[in-house]
């Protein structure tokens, strides 16, 4: 009897590590870090243009002042300049210490601002799969600073 129970006992538990290992790679997402830093003109997301898969997660830290990651979409009084079938985010105001994760669901080229500092050029870049959706954005009643910085870095990410 104890040989018995021993046993079933050793299956169930191989059984449940397959079955934890076959779905940890089936549904297996990768975290990237982006850094929320300065606090005024310095004010900056590092990296400001990060490359994910569609069901990456990014996990936003904020190291100092207070900072939100938010969508260009009018649900946040701006231009839509994430994918189409794309919900609007909006991190809230953090602070130093704070973290916010955003879960890319859809592939496609996703900007998004800091509130307080997006006069300064303090914006970022998510491309989750190919860079060619951001071609259609627009432009127009974005700050020319931002619209540099996002060219520019793109411009450096995408010759790396």
């Amino acid at each position: 009897m104890k040989f018995s129970v021993l046993t079933l006992l050793i299956a169930l538990l191989w059984v449940a590590d397959f079955e934890h290992a076959f779905a940890s790679n089936l549904f297996q997402a990768d975290t990237v870090t982006v850094e929320v830093k300065g606090t005024d003109a310095d004010a900056r997301f590092d990296p400001v243009v990060v490359s994910v898969n569609p069901g990456d997660v990014i996990l936003f830290v904020v190291r100092e002042g207070f900072h939100t990651v938010t969508a260009y979409h009018p649900a946040n009084r701006r231009l839509k300049r994430i994918p189409d079938s794309a919900k609007a985010f909006d991190s809230g105001l953090m602070e130093q210490g704070d973290q916010w994760f955003l879960n890319i669901k859809e592939k496609g080229v996703y900007d998004y601002f800091c509130l307080p500092h997006e006069k300064l050029g303090h914006v970022g870049r998510i491309i989750a799969g190919s860079f060619d959706a951001a071609s259609n954005y627009p432009e127009e009643g974005i700050p020319d600073i931002v619209l540099q910085k996002l060219n520019t870095k793109t411009e450096q990410f995408l010759n790396q």
